[in-house]
């Protein structure tokens, strides 16, 4: 790490896992003029985190030179380590082309790969070689599945679709199972792609997909108010810029704490985020429903900066899901149009606030970042998959985020 680090590791409560993390933290961040407190994204995994950490920092000290008021700064890092979960891989939708048994293999592994209860595991695992010819396994998968959903679901411009709630199972995995025709498929006048036996196993999978997403949905607002908001409280001091970056459901994460800490946030940057493009929204449904998040780039005193672009498989693919549940028809699911859309995907949408969309720069690069503003910064060019957001230009754009002048 090329600065002060100190990790704090936070339950799924948002309670701190050792007070002596925190008294590190404190510590690391006196004296520093930027604190960069980072929050990962969908993967569990302490040194995966920690391996995000180190390679954007590096990239930041790599390109300070090219930001012109950076190179003087004494910038201290924060990074946040919370129980997320794996859900989708990128590279890998609805079972890709593996043949039948491969797939089911994949989804055995997988199922046991989630936070699960080990008994409830072993049940969908046994479920899988049946889905293709018994309706009452599928009936078991998804009861297994919506039990695992948290007991209150916050409502919302992305609250679950209610056919994943409530129905019979079939029409879920039908509906589930035709949200692979999304992956290039299924066209703009067209239908979608047909469903056959072995659409079941890919069903499953996106239905287990779409589950964690929920799950992780929840938690990430709570480890976001309860644990980020006041560990943000813990480091600031007179003086001192507080800059916010989450990456996945991280984005939520440090979105939820944007949106209750008390203590003054300078920057917030949401690298593919995988949350609601209208989580800023001023009436996203046109019937006066604001996003959840509506509240918050008002309460950043620089700029709020979103990376998008459609090679994020990932947030695709949940949102693909729940609007196929949802039985929504659209040109472009997962699309700027899409009820479901992601902030990873498309950016942040029906949101005053934001500036018009413009390039993910190359180092050197001009951005025009305002305070208190939204920079939806479309990066097809330099973001590859949803977890390639550690690259210099993304470092770059983060480093011109920091030094922008708060409002």
């Amino acid at each position: 790490m090329k600065f002060p680090f100190a990790a704090v590791e936070l339950e799924s409560d948002g309670s701190v896992h050792d007070p002596a993390q925190l008294e590190a933290a404190r510590a690391v961040v006196d004296g520093a003029d930027d604190v960069l407190v980072l929050v990962h994204g969908w993967n569990n995994d302490i040194p995966a985190a920690l391996g995000l950490y180190e390679r954007l920092t590096d990239n930041i000290d790599a390109v300070r030179g090219q930001v012109p008021g950076a190179a003087g700064r004494k910038i201290a890092v924060v990074g946040v380590l919370w129980p997320s979960v794996k859900w989708a891989d990128e590279d890998d939708l609805a079972g890709g082309g593996a043949g039948a048994a491969d797939a089911k293999d994949a989804l055995i592994a997988e199922i046991g790969d989630r936070e699960l209860d080990p008994s409830v595991a072993a049940q969908l695992q046994e479920l899988v070689p049946e889905l293709d010819t018994s309706a009452t396994a599928r009936q078991k998968y998804l009861d297994l599945l919506r039990a695992q959903l948290p007991s209150e679901i916050e409502g919302g411009e992305d609250a679950p679709p209610p056919s994943f709630l409530d129905g019979d199972a079939d029409t879920a995995f039908e509906r589930a199972g035709r949200a692979g025709a999304l992956t290039g498929t299924e066209r703009a006048g067209g239908g979608a792609a047909g469903f056959d036996l072995g659409g079941f196993t890919r069903a499953a999978r996106n239905l287990l997909n779409l589950t964690t997403y929920y799950t992780m949905r929840d938690r990430a607002g709570t480890v976001g108010a309860n644990g980020i908001a006041p560990l943000l409280e813990q480091l600031q001091g007179a003086g001192r810029r507080i800059h916010l970056v989450g990456h996945s459901f991280g984005a939520r994460a440090a979105t939820a704490a944007a949106n209750v800490t008390n203590a003054p946030v300078h920057s917030l940057t949401l690298l593919q985020g995988a949350f609601s493009h209208y989580a800023f929204a001023d009436d996203w449904n046109g019937q006066g429903a604001d996003g959840l998040f509506r509240a918050v780039p008002n309460r950043i005193h620089g700029p709020l900066v979103v990376t998008f672009t459609k090679n994020d498989k990932a947030v695709g693919l949940a949102y693909a899901v729940a609007s196929r549940l949802a039985r929504q028809v659209a040109i472009d699911i997962g699309g700027p149009d899409d009820r479901y859309g992601g902030i990873g995907r498309n950016g942040a949408l029906k949101t005053p606030e934001a500036l018009g969309p413009s390039a993910l720069q190359p180092v050197g690069g001009s951005y025009a970042f305002e305070p208190r503003r939204v920079s939806n910064l479309q990066a097809d060019n330099f973001i590859s998959g949803h977890s390639a957001v550690t690259g210099k230009e993304v470092a770059y754009a983060l480093l011109n985020a920091m030094v922008t002048p708060a409002a």
